[in-house]
């Protein structure tokens, strides 16, 4: 039997919730040229978004390619990376992909190897050496198949902040921006985790990628969308749940679509017939005893001050620089607050979502707030 609820990995479909507004708005964005830059932390259901747009966009001429920066290192990784996707999802076999390749590549001299499937597995290699010094034919190449196949190419690509760490990250953007901006039948959908390196490279005007696209920042997904979710998952497999548990369930994850959906999958483990309260709270419990290792290393590594201001925030203060909120707390100044937010921001422990400071992993705030503090 084929569990009511999915997380840790991409989900699409019946295990999709709402964002259609989001969808509507990618979609006309992808759809008609303009690039789109998405922005939330993660788990928080953006691969899953672009996934279920694919879907919503069957019937359209557009071709997706995805390309995920969270293990590439460098600019030859990238490269090797954007040509493998692109071919494969624009030629249907490998003798297409060979033609493909060398017909798009005039200076570049790829090599293809394949792997125990020729009809999905293969690679193209190319020397680095070359690669330097022809760059623009691999940045190119989306643009060019698509004006020949006339169809329009949605380049989707992940955990974009990582071009930090290349070895000379400004100039890769550069390149990236000079090539892209050009383009006619390719939109390009970015996307990425860590908000303040986003924000740095798309809406500094110091940065190559500033005014690039659309800038979408993810919202939690509301109760009203979550709650019937839940309750139709129970409901098909002869289950029973009431909104006021699933309202809490959502609670205590803030809306936080990975564990939602996970701390709902313990519940439904737990229920033979109805869910209960005692079934919502044994459920949480197992689901911060699951994590309380790797919490109790993260708060070891913290300050005394870093931990007194995760207190502050926990008991729900705001103004973390005023006088009698740094007295309460030990933070020592105004100007040690700013230093201890810009480290917490740092370690992703928090960041700022419209003005006000969040946990960025809320079941770590849970076991925080449950656990250490009591």
């Amino acid at each position: 039997m084929k569990l009511p609820f999915e997380f840790g990995e991409v989900v699409s479909e019946s295990y999709f919730v709402n964002r259609e507004m989001e969808r509507k708005r990618l979609k006309t964005n992808l759809s008609g040229g303009l690039n789109t830059i998405l922005i939330s932390p993660r788990r928080w259901g953006k691969s899953s978004l672009m996934k279920q747009l694919q879907i919503d966009c069957q019937k359209e001429n557009l071709i997706f390619c995805f390309v995920d920066l969270f293990q590439i290192k460098n600019e030859d990784e990238f490269y090797h990376l954007l040509v493998d996707e692109i071919i494969k999802k624009t030629s249907s076999h490998w003798e297409e992909w060979v033609k493909t390749a060398r017909q798009f590549f005039k200076a570049l001299t790829p090599k293809l190897s394949m792997g125990l499937d020729p009809q999905s597995d293969f690679k193209l290699g190319f020397e680095w050496e070359d690669l330097k010094k022809n760059y623009s034919e691999v940045l190119h190449l989306a643009e060019k198949v698509a004006k020949e196949k006339k169809v329009r190419i949605v380049l989707c690509v992940d955990e974009f902040q990582n071009v930090s760490r290349f070895d000379d990250p400004l100039l890769f953007q550069q390149r990236l921006r000079s090539i892209w901006q050009e383009h006619k039948n390719v939109s390009y959908c970015i996307y990425g985790s860590k908000k303040h390196l986003m924000m740095e490279l798309f809406q500094s005007q110091s940065m190559p990628f500033y005014k690039f696209g659309d800038v979408i920042f993810l919202e939690k997904i509301e109760s009203k969308a979550w709650i019937p979710f839940i309750q139709k998952k129970f409901e098909e497999s002869n289950k029973s749940i009431k909104s006021n548990l699933c309202q809490m369930i959502v609670n205590a994850v803030d809306y936080h679509p990975y564990y939602v959906q996970q701390l709902s999958l313990w519940c439904w483990l737990r229920t033979e017939q109805k869910a209960t309260k005692k079934i919502f709270e044994e459920a949480k419990s197992d689901l911060l005893n699951q994590n309380t290792i790797i919490y109790s290393k993260e708060v070891d590594q913290l300050s005394n001050t870093q931990i007194n201001f995760l207190e502050a925030l926990v008991m729900g203060e705001i103004n973390f620089h005023a006088n009698e909120v740094i007295t309460k707390y030990k933070l020592g100044s105004s100007s040690n607050v700013t230093r201890i937010k810009e480290a917490l921001e740092k370690k992703e422990i928090i960041d700022s979502f419209n003005k006000k400071i969040e946990f960025l992993d809320p079941v770590f705030k849970l076991w925080f707030k449950e656990r250490y503090m009591n």
